[in-house]
């Protein structure tokens, strides 16, 4: 299996979601379990779908430890850092200040 192969089949499975839906992607730790070219491969994959329809990704352990929003508006992409976080979640830090999320 490639890199390509499961990220091909999560854009086939979110075209089968209607469009007028918004997707909205989580996940933490399974990123630990991808190589860095799954990891390229899953941004891009999430991109392709952000320029069609809207998307809220928030994640870690893709580039660091910390939790990440990357949404995709109109096909308009905004990527924030909104949480500093200690690997095994001891302790957090909120790093939006009274930032509404969507403009």
């Amino acid at each position: 299996m490639t890199a390509h192969d499961p990220c091909q089949k999560f854009l086939r499975f979110a075209e089968s979601i209607p469009e007028e839906s918004t997707l909205c992607i989580f996940h933490t730790h399974v990123a630990d379990q991808m190589t860095i070219d799954m990891k390229k491969q899953l941004l891009s994959v999430v991109e392709q779908i952000g320029q069609t329809r809207d998307v809220f990704h928030l994640y870690n352990n893709i580039q660091d430890k910390d939790l990440h929003l990357d949404e995709y508006v109109n096909g308009v992409k905004r990527e924030q850092t909104i949480v500093e976080t200690e690997g095994h979640g001891r302790w957090f830090k909120w790093l939006l200040k009274h930032e509404a999320l969507l403009p």
